[in-house]
């Protein structure tokens, strides 16, 4: 991933998994939030940075968008809860240290857990219900990840970015949804 990330040129840092993981954590956090705080720095022009995460059972996604200062956890066993306390303080001191060592303004991290519910289904789905997911999935990117008046924003994608769009000719047209709660944790 990293070696196509590079190849592409897309605006994606890396941190190292082992350095991120809780057993290392746990045994030097002063020396994790350095590193973190250095790996701000170091990816200051890249648009999000992530790394794989085990909180004890299980890998987990975190990715860091830091000029929206939130950081967003992707977990495949959102059944059972999981606590995220010392990896957030983390990446919260580490982003508090990388402010001020850069004179910008304070500003708090939102740690994002909590997504839509989707039904799992093992029948295989028609074409309808396929884009009925796409059109959630997109509804929430379009009003809980990319912020209206940033560069990603984008009223029609397909004319920006057609490798993007599936083989149909045009995107479906979202109907009006529900918008989609997100806590903070």
């Amino acid at each position: 991933m990293i070696v196509e990330t590079k190849a592409k040129a897309l605006p994606v840092g890396f941190l190292d998994r082992e350095l991120m993981s809780l057993s290392t954590i746990q045994s030097d956090k002063s020396y994790v939030v350095d590193y973190v705080t250095k790996a701000f720095r170091h990816f200051a022009k890249k648009e999000i940075i992530m790394f794989a995460h085990n909180p004890g059972d299980h890998w987990i996604l975190v990715v860091i968008i830091p000029k929206w200062s939130k950081v967003l956890y992707f977990d495949s066993l959102r059944s059972k809860p999981h606590d995220h306390t010392l990896l957030k303080e983390v990446i919260d001191e580490a982003f508090h240290s990388y402010l001020v060592k850069g004179k910008a303004s304070k500003s708090l991290l939102v740690h994002v857990s909590k997504f839509p519910e989707f039904e799992v289904t093992t029948n295989p789905i028609n074409q309808d219900a396929m884009d009925n997911i796409q059109e959630l999935i997109a509804s929430f990117i379009m009003s809980q990840v990319i912020n209206k008046k940033g560069e990603f924003h984008c009223n029609n994608p397909g004319e920006q970015f057609p490798n993007l769009l599936s083989p149909r000719e045009s995107l479906p047209e979202i109907k009006s949804l529900p918008k989609p709660v997100l806590s903070s944790v």
